[in-house]
Order: structure tokens, then C-alpha cells, then sequence
């Protein structure tokens, strides 16, 4: 059995994900490239990755589903070995003011950008317990608190409840050599920012610095490796200092 490290990237397959995923790779871990319903993006991010001479599989898994989140962490320890290094990066979001939303597009942001990093956490971690090592990273946003927006209330609660959980869990993990930390993009431009229209897309681009998804990808580099072994319970945000011009 090889005494690589190996990494989950949930939604590993395009922007920021696929920029972790191939960061990951280079620092040198095994990589299991997650996606729900983009094989080939995925695919074509494990074939730069082997090109390069790394190691990575992509695993079909819609982390919304218990059993789908518990199967990509069984697959992945079958296939590449037990992993130690979970980036919870996997979102959605379906814009819409609150009297227009409906509770089912509300429960769906609800299950992808919360459940989802809540149960992969939860069947990643007593892997790291036994080898007394890991690394929690949850890749969050601005609209988790800091900068709210009209038409988020589901994207900006699942993103709040992300804030709360990297605090709890960093303390409940304190003594077994694990961390557990947020990182928080600025504007990078995702199929997320895309959901919001046109017109939030062009607000952004106007007062946002553009950050890009390879700037996330070292911030995750680092809070996975050695040197940020004492960095836990902290949302560390990337966005060049938030929003310009206003």
C-alpha cells in the first residue's frame, strides 16, 4: 500500500475545484476528482493530472445523498487508499428573492452546499482519527456573512452554516492532529456567479477584484500541508480585500 497522502476534492472537475485538484496533485497527493454530473470535465482534470505524473481517479457521487457521499469515500480508500485530506468544494445556487423561492429550490442549495459537506466530512473522518492526521478544508463565499446579497437567502444560510461547522468541528477534533478550516473566494468566475444573471455577473465584474481559481488553489495548498498545522476554526478569505469603487 503506498504511504501517499490522498485528497477528496468534492466538485473537483471545473473551476475552482479543478484548480485544487491539480494544486493537490502537484504538492504531490493522490487525488479522487469528484463530480455529479460532468464526467468529462472531471476526466480531462485526471488526465492532466496523470500526464504530469500523478496519481487520480474522477468518482460520480452527488454529495446531497448520504449513501452517494459515503460510496465516494469507500471508493476512493478502495481505489487510491484511505483519504486524509477532504476539500469540500462541491455548490450550487438557484437566485431568487425570498417570496418568490420556493421551498424546493431552497431545500436543493440547502442539500448540495451544507448536507453535502456535512456528510462527506462526516465519513471522511474516521479515517484521519486513525492515522491521527487530516485536513477539512470547506471552500465557502462572502454571501456566508460578510457581504449578504438580495435573492441568496438559501446559497448565503448553507454558506453561514458552513462558518458555524468549520468552528465546531475544529474544536471537536483539536486533539487528533486534524484541522478544519473555510477559505473564502472573492469573485471568481464560476457556474455559480453565472446563476445569479447577467446582471449580478456584470455588478461583480465592475466592483469585484477578479481573483483566479488558481489563487483559491494555494490558499487550500497550504492549509493542507504541514505548516498550517496549527491553523484551525479560521474562513480565510481570498478576494484582495472585497468589493472596489463603491
Amino acid at each position: 500500500m503506498s504511504s501517499q497522502k490522498v485528497a477528496v476534492v468534492t466538485g473537483g472537475g471545473r473551476g475552482i475545484g479543478a484548480a485544487v485538484s491539480q494544486r493537490l496533485a502537484a504538492d504531490g497527493f493522490a487525488v479522487a476528482v469528484n463530480y455529479s454530473r460532468s464526467a468529462r470535465d472531471a476526466e480531462d482534470v485526471v488526465a492532466k493530472i496523470v500526464a504530469d505524473g500523478g496519481r487520480a481517479v474522477a468518482i460520480q457521487a452527488d454529495v446531497s445523498k448520504a449513501t452517494d457521499a459515503e460510496r465516494l469515500v469507500a471508493d476512493t480508500t478502495a481505489r487510491l487508499g484511505a483519504p486524509t485530506v477532504l476539500i469540500n468544494n462541491a455548490g450550487m445556487n438557484k437566485a431568487g428573492a425570498a417570496r418568490r423561492q420556493g421551498p424546493e429550490e431552497f431545500d436543493e442549495v440547502i442539500a448540495v452546499n451544507l448536507n453535502g459537506a456535512f456528510y462527506c466530512t462526516h465519513f471522511a473522518l474516521p479515517a484521519m482519527y486513525e492515522e491521527g492526521w487530516g485536513r477539512v478544508v470547506f471552500v465557502n463565499s462572502p454571501s456566508g456573512g460578510r457581504r449578504p446579497s438580495p435573492g441568496m437567502s438559501a446559497y448565503s444560510a448553507a454558506k453561514a452554516g458552513l462558518v458555524a461547522m468549520t468552528k465546531t468541528m475544529a474544536v471537536e477534533v483539536a486533539r487528533r492532529g486534524i484541522t478544519v478550516n473555510s477559505v473564502m473566494p472573492g469573485f471568481v468566475a464560476t457556474d455559480i456567479v453565472a446563476s445569479g444573471g447577467e446582471a449580478g455577473v456584470e455588478a461583480l465584474t465592475r466592483y469585484w477584484p477578479s481573483i483566479p481559481p488558481e489563487s483559491i488553489a494555494s490558499t487550500v495548498s497550504f492549509l493542507v500541508s504541514d505548516a498550517a498545522a496549527d491553523v484551525s476554526g479560521e474562513e480565510i478569505g481570498v478576494w484582495r480585500g472585497g468589493p472596489v469603487g463603491v
